[in-house]
């Protein structure tokens, strides 16, 4: 078993709308999966998700330079290459105490 491995996700020379249109889906996917872990932990625990929040803020940060760099590409008539990996590597669980039961994260 690898501890560590690599995937491509995204590899290949792309018009600058086709190149906006795929990043712009991923980055709201993560928007809204983050939105929903928030709201759930409001209704749960009366708070919203800090460390959901945060990334939010990040993503949508990451958005708009996104669009940025799509606008100049276009502006300068560029194709973009994109490369994109997702390393996934295995790390111990972290144990959370909650109402005195040992949750597993």
């Amino acid at each position: 078993m690898d501890r560590k491995n690599i995937i491509t996700l995204i590899n290949g020379e792309f018009e600058t709308e086709e190149a906006k249109d795929i990043l712009r889906n991923l980055i709201d996917f993560k928007i809204k999966f983050h939105q929903i872990k928030s709201f759930n932990s409001e209704l749960k625990f009366g708070e919203k998700d800090a460390r959901s929040q945060a990334r939010i803020m990040e993503l949508k940060a990451s958005m708009q330079k996104m669009l940025e760099i799509m606008e100049e590409a276009e502006a300068n008539g560029y194709s973009l290459k994109i490369d994109t990996k997702i390393d996934i590597e295995f790390q111990p669980q972290k144990a959370q105490i909650l109402n005195k039961e040992v949750i597993n994260l």
